[in-house]
This record gives structure tokens, C-alpha cells and sequence, in this order.
């Protein structure tokens, strides 16, 4: 069970294990401080309000943190609820001190000049209290450490709070507080503050995961003493030092983050039996992995060398999948004893006077200032307000990380799913701001689309290359963080007011003539947005103020309905009358297997009839041979409520030819999943120039917007436009009545 309240007793003996006499009497001095100056204020559980502050000291000393830390930690709240001021602190303490409790305390409801004399909202208030956090954080990450203890120990005495509030703490523990810890390596915080806060948010699939996670230990355990009993023999007769054969544990909450991505509901949990194996050090860990490979099967593609490259929160293992002589699958992880504490503590093993192995090492400094670095600068960036700039940092620096390297070999690392402009900005602003093309593994590469962990990138740049407004547009791919948005934006706002509206004025007429309405008035689309004149319309396109991709969703939103429009989905009813919506189908008449009865949430196949008909199949029904049938499968899914519609549009896409553009242009189609009723590509010209004729089934504006900059982005497009109605009912059939691509 963890340590709710400690006691006066409990702090001091363990202070006494690792601090000289003169730290001990720097913390006693802090410990009376506090404990005068809260006197007997209590908190709503009825304890003494000194017992909140005491804990979190507790809870840092039991990591060995420095005399400074623990007297943050003793007065952290001494600043924001009584009238002792920062500077105070300062002249008692130091300013060591003064500095680690300043990070943790919140702003006050009114911030002189910056609300503009108003008073902040508590969300305001929040937002900027955890950018000045952050802040501190970059200069010494104590700060951090003492408010994780500090929202642990909340966290764990949070039952005497209203819901209201206790939802509020939740939800901003999962959105910063979890990050942070996870960021940081701390496992061990990370798991429970996400317990924690999803046991008050999503009651009941906590109680219910939490139970089957506890069934499956159960259910394991005697498999468990025969698989770990064979992995001792095995290493030992080998010569190798296991030190530990344990469960590797399930977070609870990552359990509920896999079933809403999955969509597989709580039967799709994990029920694989999950090890890990402890050993002496990295070399006989590659060596246990080629011994347990010998007498069990590896599955294919289910190894991760988290070693050789760790996590961005300081992880290093070996995972493995392996087939059982029973025929189970069992889950490996095979790391060293400091490997698995670090694991477990992160960025505490600095201070953590474990015995035998140093925890902390130049490779795990290196990186976690590397994180400072980046979370400074992410901070330090043209951010319109507080809330913007926390989100950067949650966007870009705790989110999932990926490693990518620069031709020279150095690694760099980015939010999962940055592109290559984002890496461009992650190298310097000015190649960000000039990038004009990237190679990916020697490959050129779309500008929008993400890399991948283990890419090898080399970004071009332009002389005369500047940043386009379309980057901005988070819909179209091409940035994925904060910094590199801001960055970005910063470049447009810094144009002068001609340059801004001669560029705005022609931005607004390519965009115009992609979606084939060259002729459309500007002061029209100008009055649409409240602008008064064309040349404020023009400013704010120029400066990126307003996006062109959203003025022209607008300019096409309503014209949407002048054409007429197609059904996507088909009706199917069952033989009890139940009606339900299928997808994928083509137009064509449904009709239900009367064999395995398809019902929503089964996978579900059609079989094309002779007749033209569809039956509606589960995957894998009896009635469907695979050889004999393959070829007359349509790939079908179920609809929602409402049935969905579409207009026919025609695009016209000039390119330079190369090998696999035109499957590109389909992939991309298939990707967001719309039809191509009809495609077709003209003779070649002599110059390699290639126009493609394009029918698709678009559902929404904003979706025709997107595709169209889509393509373009494509490698050797340089022309993307719509084509007038009339032209796509005459381009249905060729004057011989052929029609030139018409897919299942």
C-alpha cells in the first residue's frame, strides 16, 4: 500500500541516512518554517495542512534528494497560501530554494499587466501556472520533481474533494502531470497518477480492467513457475547470471488506450503472459535472447532492441515473442538490474545512492538535457498565449517520440509523426524556413507525409524558398509540431504590409483556380469573412492570419449544393425487418447470408453475384471457398446512422511522369477512402508531361480542400485543379461509349 501521510519520525530518520549534519540542520530550519507558518490550518480530510507538505519531502527523500529539494518541498505551499513572499523564502533559504518553491507555486488569480487588468479564469490561471513550471523546469528539473510528488500525494488523498473537483485534477493529471513523469522516466509515478485519475474519470472500465488484469495473473500463475523455472535452467547452463525472472506489469490505463484505439472492446485485452527477465549486464542479455530463440520460436516482426536505441523516457530492454513448447505465446523482456530501476525511476536515479551500479550516466544526462533544451525552446517560441505555449510542449515534447537521423548520422528526435519540414525546423529555423524538398533513405519524399522511427533524412533548400501558408494548415500534414508551427507562422508575421497583400492577393487566386472558380469575386470572399475591403482579406492571407485552405472551403461550402448528389451506401434488411447501412457496396442490391448472419461490429465481406446482387458475409463464412470466390469479394463495412452522400467531382492533375505516381495518387485515395468511379491519363508528351483525369466521390468541402493539396504535395505534381461539371458528365464515356476505369 503507498505512504499517505508520513510522519515528522519517518522524515527525519530517513534524512539521517544520507545527509551531512549541516544539510540536516538546513532542512530542520525549513521543517520549523513551514510547520510555524501553517500552523493548524487543515485540510478538508480533517488532518493538519503541514502533513501535505511533509509527505512530498517524505516522498523525495526516499530517493535521496539533495538538502535544497526537501526544503522546496517542505515549503512549497508556504508561498502560495500564507504571507511569507518569494523573497523571504530567498533571504532564509537561499536562492537555490527560493527558486525550486517560485517553480511550484501557482499564479495568483490576478497577474499584474498580463490579464490586462482583469481577473484570470481558473483555467488561465492553470494553463500559465504549468508554463511557468515548465519554465522553471529547464533551468532545474527539481522543480518538476517536487510538483510530481506534490500532485501524487493529491492524488492519493484526493477522496475528500467535490467531483467537480477531483475531475478537474484528473484530467489535467493526464494531460500534464502523467506526460511529465513518463517523460522523465519515472514509471512507477507515471503509472499511478494515470490509475489514479482514470479511477475518477472512467469508473467503470477501471473496475472492470483492473479485474481481468488481476483474473489473468491469476490464470498464469502456474504457467508462470514453469516458464520462469525453464528460463533459470536454461541461463544457468548456459553460465549466464539471472538475477530475476518476474511479471512485467500492466498499466491500466494503457490497456483502456489500446481498446479505444482498437476499438476491440475489454474482450481484446492482452491475455498474453507478459516476463521479465533480469540480468547481469547488456551483453548477457543479447545472449539470454539468443538461448531462449534456440528452444522457442521467435515470432516474426515482434522484436524491439529498445537498448541499442532507448525509449525517449530512458527505457532500455529487449523485447521478444516467443512460441511455447505448449504452443502459448509468452512475452519477454529481457534488460540489467540498473536497466530496470532506471526504468522504474528515470531521472531519480541522479540523486538515488543506489548500492553496487551507479544509476546515472553521461548517456541518460545527455538526454534529459537534451529534453530541457528542446522544452526551453518550445517555451521561448512566438506563442500567442500561455495556453498555447503548454500545449507545444505537450504536443511536441511529451508525446510519443521517434529517433531520426541527419546523413552524418546524428540522431534527432521528434514527436511521432513529424514530417520532414518539422525535422528541418529541428535543425535550425532556417532550414525550416527554405526547405523546399527532402530525401528520405535516399528517396525523394512528400513534405507532408510522417517519417518513421530509424529514417535517414537530407533536406534540400531553396535560396529563395520561404515557407508556405499551407504548412499551417494542421488538416494537411505537413507540420505536426508546435515549434515548427510557430516558427513558421513567426516568418509571415514578420512581412512587410505590401509584400503581406501582394502575396495574399495571389494566394487567393491559385486557390481560386484549383477549385476551377478563377472568376469568383474576391469581395465576395472578403465579405464572407467580415473583411471590408479586398486588401484586408489580402493582409490577413499574406500574414497567415487567415489560412487560404479555410477560405476556400468556405467559397466551396457554398456552392456545395448547386450539384447533384449520389447515395454511398446501400440499405440492407435482415428477415426480421431490422434495416442496416452498408458501405463499399457500389450501388448494388444487398442482401443478408443466411447462414452466418452478419450483424453490425462482425467483419463483413460481399459476394458478387451473377445476377448483380451482393450477399453479405462474415469473414470467414462456411458458404465462401476461398480460392473458388476470391476474385468476386468486395471489401464492405458498416455504415452509421445516417447515410452518407457525395458529389462527383472531376480533377485535372499535371505531372512530371515517374515510376508509381499514378499509384500514389490511388494509395492517397485509398487512405481517405474515397472512390475513383472513373480515371484517365492521355498519350505522354515527349517532355515527360502527364495529364490525369480524375472522377471522385467527395462528401464535404473541407474533404475536397484537403485531397486537392494532398495530391499536389505529391512528388512531380505541379498542377491540381477542379474540372467544370459539364466537362465530368461528358468525360463518363469516351465518344465510343467506353468506360475507361470502372472498380468493383
Amino acid at each position: 500500500m503507498p505512504l499517505i501521510m508520513a510522519t515528522p519520525k519517518q522524515l527525519r530518520q530517513r534524512l539521517r541516512t544520507y545527509l551531512s549534519e549541516e544539510d540536516y540542520a538546513r532542512v530542520d530550519k525549513a521543517y520549523e518554517f513551514a510547520r510555524q507558518k501553517h500552523g493548524n490550518v487543515r485540510r478538508q480530510s480533517g488532518e493538519l495542512f503541514f502533513t501535505h507538505p511533509l509527505t512530498v519531502a517524505y516522498y523525495l527523500a526516499k530517493y535521496d534528494l539533495d538538502a535544497s529539494a526537501i526544503s522546496a518541498a517542505l515549503l512549497h505551499d508556504v508561498a502560495e497560501d500564507t504571507s511569507v513572499s518569494i523573497a523571504e523564502i530567498e533571504a532564509r533559504f537561499g536562492p537555490e530554494v527560493a527558486r525550486i518553491v517560485d517553480g511550484v507555486t501557482k499564479l495568483k488569480d490576478v497577474s499584474e499587466g498580463v490579464a490586462k487588468g482583469r481577473v484570470l479564469t481558473r483555467k488561465e490561471i492553470q494553463d500559465r501556472s504549468n508554463q511557468k513550471m515548465l519554465r522553471e523546469m529547464t533551468s532545474d528539473v527539481r522543480v518538476v520533481l517536487v510538483k510530481l510528488f506534490d500532485r501524487l500525494h493529491n492524488m492519493r488523498t484526493i477522496g475528500f474533494m467535490s467531483q467537480e473537483s477531483q475531475e478537474r485534477k484528473a484530467r489535467e493529471t493526464l494531460e500534464v502531470f502523467a506526460p511529465l513523469a513518463n517523460r522523465l522516466g519515472i514509471w512507477n509515478i507515471k503509472s499511478e497518477l494515470e490509475a489514479r485519475s482514470m479511477a475518477i474519470l472512467y469508473p467503470g472500465p477501471y473496475k472492470i480492467i483492473k479485474k481481468s488484469l488481476k483474473e489473468i495473473r491469476t490464470e498464469h500463475q502456474e504457467f508462470f513457475h514453469l516458464v520462469s523455472g525453464q528460463i533459470f535452467e536454461l541461463l544457468k547452463d548456459a553460465d549466464l547470471d539471472v538475477r530475476k525472472v518476474g511479471h512485467a506489469p500492466e498499466n491500466v490505463y494503457t490497456v483502456f488506450q489500446d481498446i479505444k484505439t482498437n476499438d476491440t472492446g475489454y474482450q481484446g485485452i492482452d491475455r498474453t503472459l507478459r516476463l521479465v527477465v533480469l540480468m547481469e549486464d547488456w551483453i548477457s542479455c543479447y545472449t539470454a535472447l539468443g538461448h531462449l530463440h534456440q528452444i522457442w520460436r521467435a515470432v516474426p516482426d515482434r522484436f524491439d532492441d529498445y537498448i541499442s536505441v532507448p525509449r525517449e523516457n530512458l527505457y532500455r530492454s529487449l523485447h521478444t515473442t516467443v512460441v511455447h513448447n505448449s504452443g502459448t505465446l509468452i512475452k519477454i523482456r529481457l534488460r540489467t538490474v540498473v536497466m530496470d530501476r532506471v526504468s522504474k525511476i528515470g531521472v531519480l536515479g541522479r540523486w538515488a545512492l543506489d548500492a553496487d551500479t551507479p544509476l546515472w550516466d553521461k548517456e541518460i544526462a545527455s538526454r534529459i538535457d537534451s529534453f530541457l533544451e528542446n522544452t526551453k525552446e518550445n517555451i521561448n517560441a512566438d506563442h500567442r498565449d500561455a495556453a498555447d505555449s503548454l500545449m507545444s510542449v505537450l504536443g511536441d515534447q511529451l508525446s510519443k517520440q521517434i529517433h531520426v537521423y541527419t546523413p552524418r548520422g546524428d540522431s534527432i528526435e521528434l514527436a511521432k509523426g513529424s514530417s520532414p519540414i518539422d525535422f528541418a525546423y529541428a535543425i535550425h529555423s532556417d532550414l525550416g524556413d527554405q526547405c523546399r524538398e527532402a530525401f528520405v533513405n535516399d528517396n525523394l519524399f512528400p513534405l507532408n507525409k510522417p517519417l518513421r522511427e530509424g529514417d535517414t533524412v537530407r533536406v534540400l533548400k531553396g535560396a529563395n524558398a520561404q515557407p508556405q501558408r499551407a504548412w499551417l494548415d494542421e488538416d494537411l500534414g505537413y507540420l505536426r509540431t508546435n515549434y515548427a508551427r510557430s516558427r513558421a507562422r513567426r516568418w509571415f508575421r514578420k512581412l512587410p504590409e505590401a509584400t503581406a497583400v501582394a502575396e495574399g492577393h495571389d494566394l487567393l487566386q491559385t486557390e481560386l483556380h484549383m477549385l476551377g472558380l478563377s472568376n469568383h469575386p474576391h469581395i465576395k470572399v472578403a465579405q464572407a469573412f467580415g473583411y471590408d475591403t479586398t486588401e484586408e482579406l489580402y493582409h490577413a492571407l499574406g500574414r497567415a492570419e487567415l489560412l487560404v485552405t479555410h477560405v476556400a472551403t468556405r467559397v466551396l461550402d457554398e456552392k456545395w449544393t448547386e450539384e447533384p448528389t449520389r447515395d454511398l451506401d446501400n440499405v440492407v434488411v435482415a428477415p426480421n425487418g431490422e434495416k442496416y447501412i452498408i458501405t463499399h457496396a457500389g450501388g448494388r442490391p444487398l442482401r443478408l447470408c443466411a447462414t452466418c448472419e452478419p450483424r453490425p461490429r462482425d467483419n463483413i465481406v460481399g459476394y458478387l453475384r451473377k445476377n448483380g446482387w451482393v450477399t453479405v458475409h462474415r469473414e470467414g463464412c462456411n458458404n465462401l471457398r476461398a480460392n473458388r470466390h476470391q476474385r468476386r469479394l468486395l471489401r464492405l463495412g458498416w455504415g452509421e446512422d445516417i447515410m452518407r452522400k457525395a458529389r462527383l467531382v472531376g480533377v485535372q492533375v499535371d505531372v512530371y511522369d515517374r515510376p508509381g505516381l499514378l499509384f500514389d495518387i490511388t494509395n492517397l485515395m485509398r487512405e481517405e477512402e474515397i472512390n475513383i468511379p472513373y480515371i484517365h491519363t492521355p498519350p505522354t508528351h515527349q517532355n515527360g508531361e502527364v495529364r490525369i483525369i480524375m472522377h471522385l466521390e467527395l462528401e464535404r468541402a473541407r474533404q475536397t480542400v484537403r485531397v486537392l493539396h494532398q495530391i499536389q504535395a505529391l512528388v512531380n505534381v505541379y498542377s491540381v485543379q477542379c474540372l467544370p461539371a459539364a466537362q465530368v458528365q461528358e468525360d463518363d464515356q469516351d465518344k465510343n461509349g467506353r468506360v475507361f476505369y470502372k472498380p468493383e
